[in-house]
């Protein structure tokens, strides 16, 4: 599918520029051949359609999205490089001894390119058959497997155009790699409208791209964008018109209201799941009305809100978020077990939990699996982690609950900061907040998170227990 947009804009435009990478500028002629080149040459291989599922560890930015493309075009399904499900796995590393392994080398490489391309013929596909594998976040337990077929990946591609694409062209840059589902969409996205992507650049390259180059959309986690703001240089001025998309997290006010103010006043918050695609869309300056504000649902998808019992809550009460859509998949893949558990009747369960404001945009308060009971009291994690992060000096923050050796659940704070911060000044800066709970503190280089910026929150509980072995901790 998204390798036919690269094949009717190398007809259409085929010196626009199609990939940008801190090594080269790719046009859409150029690129569009490559992926012929690379289709023929993994066809080569043994790789074929109905062969099963390709898992891509491919590290050269370029390589990364032409071998991507090529599989595309000769309709093979591909995965992330850590999906331990897939059938083959296709890397331009040290493999190993990993029998799936399909190496792809210097040489090989080399001769790819060099080779005279022949256009691949185009495959009529069946718009149920599986595209792409994705993996679920995994921040709690295991990451499941999730099938987006032809289709999915089409209503998703448009329902991510209208929520955050719809304006710009230019030069996107997805500052997650096309291992996660925001930077895998924002690539086909933008080839969907004729963009050029950006591939390998990091959020602390970001702001030279962001001054070189004219208006494009930037798409990053709320972690990707402190990285960005911290790598600011003095005198920095980015040209007008650029569009930060944040997701994976909630984007907390300060560091919306920073990047605003430096970079740029057009900043979007897109709230969703590999499950179920797009579930909502907004913008930055909603965080004043309400911090945790992540925007309206988008036309095609229906969104509710229920309580313990699964009835739906009053308004203006928080529930969990639970979805129907056609963007959405039907379960997960070989796992009975875990389908039955978040899906029902239609709907995605998300976990999550939100609330309605009258106009009905959505307020995310965390998820239902990181809600901490604390005294018998339940408590989200976001309200205590918002209050840090407004601390001058903090860099990141993260709340999670840890067993004492009575079994009780406290409070602790794992808590990222500036060299030369005074730790007393974060206690006496919560102080002024009612109603948080009492805290220990975690002082740590980097709060741990996944591709998407979530915070990995079992990870830093067991730190904790193994230091404390369940007692109290100092």
């Amino acid at each position: 599918m998204f390798d036919g947009y690269v094949r009717d804009y190398a007809r259409w435009t085929p010196r626009a520029p199609a990939v940008v990478t801190p090594g080269r500028i790719a046009s859409y002629g150029e690129f569009d051949a490559d992926i012929d080149r690379c289709g023929a040459a993994l066809a080569g291989l043994g790789l074929r359609r109905g062969g099963g599922v390709v898992s891509l560890r491919v590290e050269a930015p370029y390589l990364a999205y032409v071998a991507l493309a090529a599989c595309a075009r000769l309709g093979i399904a591909t995965a992330p490089g850590n999906d331990e499900g897939a059938d083959r796995v296709l890397t331009d590393r040290e493999a190993g001894p990993d029998p799936r392994a399909v190496r792809l080398n210097r040489e090989w490489v080399q001769h790819m390119f060099a080779a005279e391309p022949r256009p691949l013929p185009r495959l009529t596909l069946d718009p149920a058959e599986t595209a792409r594998v994705m993996l679920s976040s995994g921040t709690t337990r295991k990451p499941r497997r999730v099938a987006l077929s032809w289709a999915r990946l089409e209503a998703g591609a448009l329902a991510n155009l209208r929520g955050w694409g719809l304006g710009k062209l230019g030069t996107w840059f997805p500052i997650t790699s096309v291992d996660s589902l925001m930077g895998f969409g924002q690539a086909w996205v933008g080839w969907g409208v004729g963009a050029a992507v950006g591939a390998g650049v990091s959020a602390e390259a970001l702001p030279g791209w962001l001054e070189l180059l004219p208006e494009g959309v930037a798409c990053m986690t709320p972690a990707n964008l402190r990285q960005v703001l911290a790598a600011l240089p003095a005198g920095f001025k980015p040209q007008p018109g650029w569009r930060i998309v944040t997701a994976g997290s909630l984007l907390p006010r300060p560091v919306a209201e920073e990047a605003a103010l430096r970079i740029t006043p057009d900043i979007r918050i897109l709230y969703g799941s590999t499950e179920a695609s797009l579930l909502a869309a907004g913008y930055a300056a909603d965080l004043a009305v309400a911090p945790g504000c992540v925007g309206a649902t988008p036309a095609g998808a229906l969104v509710k809100l229920v309580g313990d019992d699964g009835e739906p809550v009053p308004e203006g009460q928080a529930g969990e978020v639970r979805i129907a859509t056609p963007r959405m998949t039907v379960g997960y893949v070989d796992d009975p077990d875990g389908t039955a558990e978040r899906f029902e009747d239609g709907w995605f369960l998300t976990r999550d939990v939100a609330r309605r404001l009258p106009d009905g945009r959505l307020v995310l308060e965390g998820r239902l699996d990181e809600r901490m009971i604390l005294g018998g009291q339940k408590f989200m994690p976001g309200v205590l982690e918002e209050a840090a992060l407004a601390c001058p000096g903090v860099l990141d923050a993260a709340a999670f609950a840890v067993p004492d050796a009575d079994g009780m659940d406290r409070c602790w704070l794992a808590v990222a900061v500036a060299q030369g911060f005074d730790r007393e000044r974060l206690a006496q800066h919560l102080a002024g907040y009612g109603g948080l709970p009492p805290r220990r503190f975690a002082w740590v280089e980097a709060v741990p998170r996944n591709a998407m910026g979530k915070v990995e929150r079992d990870r830093l509980r067991q730190a904790i227990l193994a230091i404390v072995g369940g007692g109290d901790g100092a």
